[in-house]
């Protein structure tokens, strides 16, 4: 039989145990589509450029549950650590998560843990900037991304403007930039420092629209489903009870993707049918519901 519809890896375990085709299922892998694929061209010029007074920065702006975590993780996976001539790593590009709340010291903390340098979380905030100074130049650091930048409104107005000063002089002593990712609010984060501010261009992961990148989503997401038959994800009825059903969102589309694929191998099935489809889809809101979602929505 022709598995030319699957990727060589999920070729690989449709003989494989149930347990097994699962847990392939399940795993975190990026797909590539045009707008992510767009931005990290972009965020690899940052990556490159010359070490200036005012380096680049950019924000990568989307909804929740729609790419922007996954996609600054695979600019990492691009530029992974790698050791010098005398085995000391090199971090060109550096990811940390915003901390809960904007507080100087637990932003330099974040970022030595990301570099696994032991310290002391509660040290003074000085101390621990000099640290981070420091290791970002044994590192080479030339980007340093922030996760979920839009966390630091969670604190007073002169705490966020703290924070954000110390990331501005991170910036600026180091000559680093930074990118930030999170929601629309992080331009209201950005904004406690409208000079700083000025060095970032905005890059937008907008919601799906029902055209043919959204089919191409859907056709790549088939591909790592380890399922004999071709099930036409992209195509007709499917594509179209998908989009429906889904927030719009890669992270919702994903869920549903996933919670079909699940209910085939389960079921013994060859293929993912629309009655298939529908009924996974069904299960899935009542397990958001059931979790204490109000609204049903994938």
């Amino acid at each position: 039989m022709d598995f030319a519809h699957l990727h060589s890896d999920a070729q690989a375990v449709l003989q494989s145990s149930l347990e097994d085709r699962l847990h392939f299922v399940r795993k975190d892998r990026f797909i590539e589509y045009p707008a992510a694929e767009a931005i990290l061209r972009d965020l690899a010029d940052v990556v490159t450029y010359p070490r200036v007074q005012r380096p680049p920065c950019r924000a990568v702006i989307a909804d929740s549950d729609n790419g922007k975590t996954s996609l600054t993780s695979e600019l990492i996976n691009r530029n992974p650590v790698v050791l010098d001539a005398t085995g000391n790593p090199i971090t060109k590009v550096l990811w940390a998560e915003c901390p809960p709340a904007p507080d100087e010291g637990r932003l330099f903390s974040a970022i030595l843990t990301a570099l696994d340098i032991p310290h002391r979380p509660d040290a003074a905030p000085e101390r621990l900037e000099a640290v981070v100074s420091q290791e970002l130049i044994a590192h080479q650091t030339t980007t340093l991304v922030i996760d979920e930048l839009h966390a630091m409104l969670n604190g007073t107005a002169r705490n966020q403007r703290l924070f954000m000063a110390a990331l501005k002089r991170l910036s600026n002593t180091r000559n680093i930039s930074v990118v930030c990712s999170g929601t629309q609010e992080v331009t209201r984060a950005l904004a406690t420092d409208p000079q700083f501010m000025t060095r970032f261009q905005k890059l937008a992961l907008p919601r799906w629209q029902a055209n043919a990148d959204f089919q191409r989503l859907l056709a790549s997401f088939e591909m790592y489903i380890p399922l004999p038959k071709p099930s036409g994800l992209s195509q007709g009825k499917l594509v179209q009870l998908i989009y429906t059903k889904s927030a719009r969102t890669i992270g919702s589309v994903r869920a549903i993707v996933r919670a079909a694929a699940e209910m085939a191998l389960r079921e013994g099935e060859s293929r993912i049918t629309y009655v298939l489809l529908d009924k996974a889809i069904d299960e899935l809101v009542k397990r958001l519901l059931n979790g204490g979602r109000t609204d049903g929505a994938i």
